[in-house]
C-alpha cells in the first residue's frame, strides 16, 4: 500500500514538472540504482586468439651462414643473460677456416703496418716516392677491410673468433636480456641462414593475432587493442597480406605499450581490436533501456530526481548497447535497476 501511494505521488510530481522529482531518501527506499555511461568513438571487434611473443625491438638474433652442430649448452631458453656471458659451444668447419683465415690476415696485417712505417719513413727522408711509400698504406686498408669482414661474420654468429678444444665455439650474449630462442640439446643441427639464437628485452612483448580473412578489411595498422577486461595494451603494428592456409586466418603484430607481469612467450589470451573510426556513440548498460509506448527509453539522473529519455540503438552488445550520442554528456548515469517504479510514474503522461 506504502509503494503504490509513492508511485501516485511520483505520478503527480512527473505530470507537474516534466520530470520525476524524488529525493535522496525515496531513491534509496524504492532500490533505484544508476551507472555512469561512457562515450566511445570505436567499435570493438572480436575475440581474437593471441599469441605473446618476444618483440624484434631491442633484441639480437644470430644466424650462421653454413651448417654446423650444437656442442654443449650452458643456457636454455628463458634463462637471463648478460652481455658476455656464454650460452653454448658450436662446432663449425667454416668458422674454423674462418679463424684460420682471420688470424693470417691479423699476422699479414701486423706486418703490413710495420712496412708502412718504414716506407712513411723513407718517404720523408726522401729515399722513396710518395707513390712507394703509400703502396704500403694502401696493402694496410686492404688487410683491414678483410679483416672486418670476417669478423661481422662471427659477431652476427655470436661466435668468439678463436676455437678451444679443436674445433669448438663459444657463442656469447652481445646484450642483456633474455634467451627468447636457444638449441634444446647437445647434437642439434643449426641450419644455414636460420636464426638460431635470439636474445631479447624481457620488457618488451608482441601480440600475434589471427584474424579471419573476412574481417582483415576491418582492421587498420595503428588500430587499439584490448584485452577480454577492455584494458588497452596495445597497438597494431603490422598486418600481413596473406592468408595462411593451414589456419585460413592473416597474421596482425600487435606492440604492447607496457610490460606486465601477467605477460609469458609463448602463452596465449583473446583480444579485441578497435575498427575504423565511426561518429561517436554511447554506451549503455542492457538493462538501462527498457520500452515504454513503442520507443525505447532510459532514465537519466538530474539534479532533483530522473527524466525519461528516447534512444535509437546503433548496435548491440553482450551486456551494452551503443545508442546516438545526442543529449547525452559526459559522467551523466542512467538507471540499471528500479526501472520499472519509474515507468510507474509516467503512466497517463505523454512522451517524447
Amino acid at each position: 500500500m506504502e509503494m503504490r501511494w509513492s508511485l501516485i505521488l511520483l505520478a503527480i510530481a512527473t505530470a507537474a514538472m516534466g520530470q520525476i522529482t524524488m529525493s535522496d531518501a525515496q531513491i534509496k527506499k524504492m532500490g533505484i540504482v544508476t551507472d555512469e555511461v561512457h562515450l566511445i568513438k570505436n567499435e570493438s571487434v572480436g575475440p581474437f586468439v593471441g599469441f605473446f611473443e618476444y618483440s624484434d625491438r631491442g633484441a639480437k638474433s644470430y644466424t650462421l651462414s653454413s651448417e654446423a652442430t650444437v656442442a654443449e649448452l650452458m643456457k636454455q631458453t628463458g634463462d637471463t643473460v648478460r652481455k658476455g656471458d656464454a650460452i653454448c659451444k658450436i662446432a663449425s668447419a667454416e668458422l674454423l677456416a674462418q679463424s684460420f683465415e682471420l688470424r693470417d690476415i691479423k699476422n699479414r696485417l701486423k706486418l703490413a703496418k710495420a712496412y708502412a712505417k718504414k716506407d712513411a719513413l723513407l718517404y720523408k727522408e726522401g729515399v722513396i716516392s710518395q707513390r712507394e711509400s703509400e703502396k704500403g698504406l694502401l696493402e694496410v686498408l686492404s688487410l683491414q677491410t678483410k679483416a672486418g669482414e670476417i669478423e661481422s661474420r662471427f659477431r652476427f654468429a655470436g661466435a668468439d673468433t678463436e676455437p678451444k678444444e679443436g674445433m669448438m665455439f663459444t657463442i656469447r650474449s652481445r646484450l642483456n636480456g633474455v634467451i627468447a630462442q636457444a638449441p634444446f640439446k647437445a647434437g642439434e643441427k643449426i641450419d644455414p641462414f636460420v636464426p638460431y639464437l635470439k636474445i631479447a628485452d624481457p620488457k618488451a612483448f608482441s601480440v600475434y593475432l589471427k584474424i579471419p580473412p573476412k574481417m582483415i578489411s576491418s582492421i587498420r595498422k595503428g588500430a587499439l587493442i584490448k584485452d577480454k577486461t577492455g584494458n588497452e595494451i596495445g597497438k597494431i603494428s603490422a598486418i600481413s597480406s596473406s592468408v595462411d592456409k593451414m589456419s585460413n586466418s592473416a597474421t596482425a603484430v600487435a606492440t604492447l605499450k607496457n610490460s606486465g607481469a601477467e605477460y609469458r612467450a609463448g602463452t596465449s589470451g583473446e583480444f579485441y581490436i578497435l575498427s575504423k573510426e565511426n561518429e561517436k556513440w554511447v554506451l549503455l548498460p542492457r538493462v538501462a533501456v527498457t520500452k515504454y509506448k513503442n520507443k525505447e527509453i532510459c532514465f537519466v539522473k538530474t539534479a532533483g530526481g530522473f527524466a525519461p529519455k528516447t534512444v535509437e540503438i546503433q548496435k548491440n552488445y553482450k551486456e551494452h548497447v551503443a545508442v546516438k550520442p545526442e543529449g547525452f554528456t559526459p559522467h551523466m548515469r542512467v538507471v540499471t535497476e528500479g526501472i520499472i517504479n519509474l515507468k510507474g510514474a509516467l503512466s497517463g503522461m505523454g512522451f517524447e
